[in-house]
């Protein structure tokens, strides 16, 4: 890894270590690679090392270590920074340092009140990473358990229509419910749900010559899809993280889409219209309101949006945490 932020690096160590990974550590990308280490993973960079450029420092990195993951970190100035370094300096993983968004009285967090990624994100992150890249049996799409507590109930829906979509999102306020989730977060938990579920349904079908099939329709029209090409629905709380995850068949989001849509919150978010379609304001307000948010594709074949929710603490304290974004590729 890349730092010279004490949290950090002790975050990693204890994160990525849980993982079975050994942590090495420099405090300038242009110090790597590093001698006599072989088998690298993956490279945490820790934007906060310098102020040049995201794209310049994970350029720096690249060269260091050619197609290698890298994943990104940053507390000063986080959000602009980590979106720059997913959607123009293309990394496919960018965590937030917790404090980040926490402004202090001078109005700019400073290192030293800053803590560093969340661990749990991060094992979970790297895990899923090793896993996805060494292609091993099961589920290519694992939906909401990797970000839960192990025997946290999942819940699963199976959604065809816009009349699925409307019980299924009942069903969700319900269960958040009976949590005693109410106020901001179940408003955060409903607006991710609606918004992952209405991509599912209209941006997401393809016809037979892969040209999109709702994408131009009003979103209070209703539709309906094949029997075979229902959307999976899972849900679940651990009780202190509530995740979301939608899986369609189609497979025709790209990260190119993605890098499109979440580029569009460094400029402000753009004004909703009702019914409007195509405009993919779905993932920026899913970005807007979770912690996490996370994509598995497989093109042509299934696309897996999740958003993961902290709600143990305050809503506030949720949402100073920011939002990780993690993008995940298969055959």
């Amino acid at each position: 890894m890349v730092s010279r932020h004490g949290p950090t690096c002790r975050r990693a160590a204890q994160s990525l270590g849980a993982a079975g990974l050994r942590v090495r550590s420099t405090s300038l990308p242009s110090e790597l690679p590093l001698p006599d280490l072989t088998d690298v993973v993956a490279v945490l960079v820790d934007l906060d090392v310098s102020a040049t450029s995201a794209s310049a420092l994970v350029d720096e990195a690249r060269a260091g270590y050619p197609g290698v993951p890298l994943l990104c970190t940053a507390g000063i100035d986080a959000r602009a920074r980590l979106l720059d370094a997913f959607c123009v300096a293309r990394v496919d993983h960018v965590l937030p340092k917790r404090g980040s968004l926490l402004l202090p009285r001078g109005g700019t967090p400073v290192l030293g009140s800053l803590e560093g990624p969340d661990e749990h994100d991060l094992f979970a992150a790297v895990r899923r990473l090793m896993e996805t890249r060494a292609a091993i049996d099961g589920p290519e799409a694992p939906g909401v358990v990797p970000y839960l507590l192990s025997g946290a109930p999942v819940h699963n829906l199976q959604i065809r229509s816009t009349a699925d979509k409307d019980t299924a999102l009942e069903q969700i306020v319900h269960f958040a419910e009976s949590m005693d989730l109410g106020g901001e977060k179940l408003r955060r938990l409903e607006l991710a749900a609606e918004e992952l579920m209405m991509n599912a349904l209209y941006d997401a079908p393809r016809s037979a010559m892969g040209t999109p099939r709702h994408a131009h329709l009003d979103r209070r029209l209703p539709v309906l899809l094949a029997p075979n090409e229902s959307i999976t629905l899972r849900f679940g709380c651990d009780g202190q993280t509530v995740a979301v995850a939608v899986n369609d068949p189609f497979g025709a989001l790209d990260r190119l889409a993605v890098a499109d849509r979440l580029g569009r919150v460094k400029d402000g978010l753009p004004r909703p219209q009702p019914g409007l379609g195509g405009v993919g304001l779905g993932l920026v307000m899913t970005y807007t309101v979770a912690n996490q948010l996370v994509f598995c594709v497989s093109p042509g074949r299934s696309t897996e949006v999740t958003a993961v929710l902290h709600v143990g603490g305050s809503n506030r304290a949720a949402q100073e945490r920011g939002t990780a974004v993690h993008y995940y590729e298969r055959p």
